[in-house]
């Protein structure tokens, strides 16, 4: 899908909400109008505490900005149809006004203005250029829906009535910890394609979300409707036992029905099924220890069934944690195993205690589970596990780490075989810790090279004009504590001779030879001027730099003459020059 781009509101829904934030199903809980003109929302911060210290000398110690925080979004909303119905919804200490017929008609302000309360609203508008608009299964367009599960304090605005449209405005504000959750319309498509709720619940510090749907919006309509009763998600189920009770065989039983009433429970051992309020505690002993299926379903829609697999007798409510650091590889690394009583939901919430996000685990059937940690800085940590259902029961253990001695990290450096030049330095890492990479410092000013967990060896050639002993740093990512050094020299580069020949400034037949670069052991050349005279031997060289001049006879004249210099010392270093006589 691509990103959209939106444009005019098409229609709103007010949705009745109970003092916990769940909609309120019946008669006369809903009303959807287009009669809005806009809906305006601003995003209402509170600036973090700073931290602000300042030394005696009068500078700055410490200033840390704090984090902003989102606390509501705060909405103005301008109607040029206004429904009574839709006014009292969104602020119910309004009472509705009615005619003889009972019709609604008006209504009463009130001075009070509730905020126990209050509304969900949802919004609809259009997408422009929706081009995959009827793709999918089931697709009715493409619209975007924006949700605010729950808005509170609907006070009226200023009201002007001139020659012209009268409009009414409501003010209002979010609040979180909304029980909308999936909500009780069909606003997204589900599996198929086929309309329903949406796929995930909203969050308890969620005061809106936006996505774009494919379900086509209600029609507006003036005037209340009710909400229907949807078909709930499974209860939520929290089982504990009883302290200090030995055998413990009585079950403590909660469950969380989203606030569509109450339940019936079967506890699986033959006696009548209890009807237990939705959020209220209930307790069951069993007779005989063994395995129980405790199974508890929706009241009115009995086919909606949450269930636990429990053994009697229970075990203790907290989880069990053992701790061991038993790889001889890397002793950064800890094993927990955790074990969670059958009456648990099988999660949990692992805090290793360095500082790195709690990690939530499922264990296995067996009800155990083995997780692997790896440190990065040695102390005593103390882990603590916490039961994903009911975060109260807790076990904590402690561990020291690493759970032997390491020794200390080492880095040599000796030439790269691979390059004959002698400039490429290869170096071989030991000791470091393997819970992260090594840093290198290659001490020619490059950047810092980053290699990979695990890497033992690497190298690095010196550009040319890097001379004389270069110290390489290596440095544990993970631990800047273990660090080691090493030193290189790269072979010092060869120059390689050269030669040049220019015609003498009084003959142009005559060329005057200028070689250099030759190795410093050169003391004398041997000069072949290309006409076939003799060759000239023995010519003074002095630190790689020599000079020459011949005569070229005129029958040479206009014909380019190769001359080549050749050091006395090492055959090998030559040099060649061309030059062109003139007569």
């Amino acid at each position: 899908m691509a990103c959209p781009s939106l444009l005019r509101g098409v229609v709103m829904r007010a949705t009745r909400l109970d003092p916990c934030g769940r909609p309120v199903y019946g008669d006369c809980n809903q009303v959807v109008s287009d009669g809005f003109v806009t809906v305006s929302m601003s995003a209402e911060t509170e600036e973090g505490e700073a931290i602000s210290v300042t030394k005696a000398n009068g500078q700055t110690c410490i200033n840390e900005a704090g984090c902003e925080q989102l606390s509501y979004y705060s909405l103005e909303m301008e109607f040029c149809e206004v429904d009574p119905d839709l006014v009292q919804i969104m602020n119910p200490s309004f009472e509705i006004y009615r005619d003889v017929d009972g019709n609604a008609i008006g209504w009463d302000d009130s001075v009070e203005l509730r905020c126990d309360t209050g509304y969900a609203l949802e919004l609809w508008t259009n997408v422009y250029a929706a081009a995959d608009a009827c793709s999918g299964a089931g697709a009715q367009g493409q619209w975007g829906y924006l949700l605010l599960p729950w808005v509170v304090g609907a006070a009226p605005g200023d009201l002007e009535i001139a020659n012209d449209a009268v409009s009414f405005n409501f003010n209002g504000r979010t609040k979180v910890g909304s029980g909308w959750r999936r909500g009780p319309y069909n606003v997204q498509a589900g599996q198929g394609g086929v309309p329903a709720p949406m796929l995930k619940p909203v969050g308890p510090k969620t005061p809106r979300r936006f996505f774009v749907t494919t379900i086509r919006p209600p029609e507006a309509e003036c005037g209340c409707q009710p909400v229907d009763r949807p078909t709930p998600d499974p209860a939520d189920l929290y089982i504990t036992g009883i302290a200090n009770e030995s055998p413990r065989r009585t079950v403590r039983f909660r469950a969380d029905n989203h606030g569509f009433g109450p339940v019936m429970v079967n506890w699986g051992d033959g006696t009548d099924p209890q009807e237990v309020a939705d959020g209220a505690w209930a307790t069951h002993v069993y007779a005989a220890d063994g395995d129980y299926t405790i199974q508890a379903c929706d009241k009115e829609t009995p086919v909606v069934c949450a269930s636990r697999d429990v053994t009697i007798p229970l075990l203790a409510d907290e989880p069990t944690l053992v701790l061991s650091a038993d790889n001889a590889d890397d002793p950064y690394e800890v094993t927990a195993l955790i074990g969670l009583p059958s009456q648990a939901d099988g999660t949990a919430l692992v805090d290793w205690g360095d500082g790195t996000d709690p990690e939530e685990v499922t264990v296995g059937a067996d009800g155990t589970l083995s997780v692997i940690h790896k440190y990065s800085v040695p102390s005593v940590y103390t882990v603590a596990v916490r039961r994903g259902d009911i975060d109260t029961y807790r076990t904590r253990e402690s561990i020291v780490v690493p759970a032997q001695d390491i020794e200390d990290p080492t880095v040599t450096a000796a030439p790269d075989p691979a390059d004959t030049t002698g400039r490429t330095a290869q170096i071989t890492l030991a000791g470091f810790p393997t819970s992260g990479g090594v840093n290198v410092d290659w001490g020619d000013g490059t950047t810092v090279q980053t290699l990979p967990t695990g890497t033992t060896t690497a190298t690095h050639a010196y550009a040319s004009g890097i001379e004389g002993e270069q110290t390489i740093t290596a440095t544990s990512v993970s631990d800047a504590t273990k660090t080691a050094t090493a030193a290189f020299t790269p072979t010092p580069e060869v120059a390689t001779p050269a030669a040049s020949a220019t015609a003498d400034a009084a003959d142009t037949l005559t060329a005057d030879l200028v070689w250099d670069d030759f190795p410093a052991t050169t003391t004398s050349v041997t000069v072949d001027w290309g006409d076939g005279t003799a060759a000239e031997t023995g010519a003074a060289t002095a630190d790689g730099t020599g000079s020459a001049s011949h005569a070229y006879d005129a029958a040479t004249a206009d014909t380019e003459q190769t001359i080549t210099v050749t050091s006395e010392q090492d055959g090998a270093q030559t040099a060649t020059a061309t030059f062109t006589p003139v007569a």
